[in-house]
């Protein structure tokens, strides 16, 4: 393993490391850890050459994260900075899990299981960021919102190449049942249907975005800056699919490093005039109406 963590999160986590910039040198690097931890989990699920000998790794991380017995060095540095932070070690675990859904055919069946899906693999990492962010606990819904929000738009941006890897995290009722090898295929007749949802599915991320933003307000106003410009760069993802139409047969939608500047100046300008969380605001607990989990009270 790499003992520099900013090395992986420059490779593969640009808007995220990008944000970094505006984060202080030991926020910062904590930061990167806790996703080279994230990382490293999901590239197990993602890069393994066969799934059982995925499921095979991410348990045994997930052992050591149980019995505390850090044999892997990711495992290792995530403990310490469990405990460095006060970061609830089983947050690892679910991240785990939820990563572990992806080494079986996906075809969500509802609402329901999207949302669940998405707090387990992105809802959870805000929950852990919360702390290293030094965010007022009353703030950490409103990170699973963020977490949730994002992953949405990844779902969002990902819809073809995930349909050809045999997933498909649209819910069915919004797809009429449409298969991952039928998406995957973008047929003209079936190309209105997954517009449609995928469009459904960035209306519903905007909601977890706008709770997310209005959570910033529990942050120290300097990391407000990065999770905020965090935030505009991800979410314009999204914007500008719905701008396109959603044409996800045509791939993946990515910002431009200049667009990025620009989309970092609006955040902190928001930021600066008050058009973002500038007042304590009460979290809209229905976003968590499907987590079967006690999220406040860890």
């Amino acid at each position: 393993m790499n003992d520099d963590p900013t090395e992986l999160l420059k490779k593969h986590g640009k808007t995220f490391n990008f944000a970094r910039l505006f984060l202080g040198s030991k926020t910062g690097l904590a930061a990167a850890r806790l996703y080279r931890f994230c990382r490293i989990v999901d590239d197990i699920a993602d890069e393994s050459p066969n799934p059982e000998i995925a499921k095979v790794k991410l348990n045994s991380l997930k052992e050591s994260i149980k019995h505390n017995t850090p044999d892997h060095p990711v495992v290792k540095d995530f403990l310490i900075l469990c405990e460095e932070y006060q970061i609830e070690k089983n947050h690892g675990i679910t991240l785990i899990e939820g990563v572990s859904q992806d080494l079986n055919l996906v075809a969500l069946p509802s609402l329901e299981t999207l949302i669940q899906y998405a707090y387990r693999v992105a809802g959870v990492v805000g929950l852990m960021m919360a702390p290293i962010l030094g965010a007022k606990k009353v703030g950490y819904a409103f990170a699973i919102d963020l977490g949730i929000g994002m992953q949405l738009t990844n779902i969002a941006r990902d819809v073809l190449e995930d349909a050809q890897m045999g997933r498909r995290y649209l819910p069915s009722e919004w797809v009429n049942t449409l298969s991952a090898s039928q998406i995957a295929l973008a047929n003209i007749e079936h190309r209105e249907q997954v517009q449609d949802a995928t469009k459904v599915l960035l209306n519903l991320a905007e909601e977890y975005y706008q709770s997310g933003l209005a959570g910033l307000y529990y942050l120290p106003h300097r990391n407000r800056q990065a999770i905020a410009v965090a935030a505009y760069v991800y979410r314009d993802i999204g914007r500008k699919l719905l701008k396109n139409n959603c044409h996800y047969w045509l791939g993946r939608v990515v910002v431009s490093k200049p667009k990025k500047i620009l989309l970092a100046s609006q955040a902190l300008w928001h930021l600066n005039t008050a058009a973002i969380a500038h007042y304590e605001t009460d979290h809209q607990n229905e976003l968590h109406s499907y987590l079967q989990c006690d999220i406040l009270s860890k």
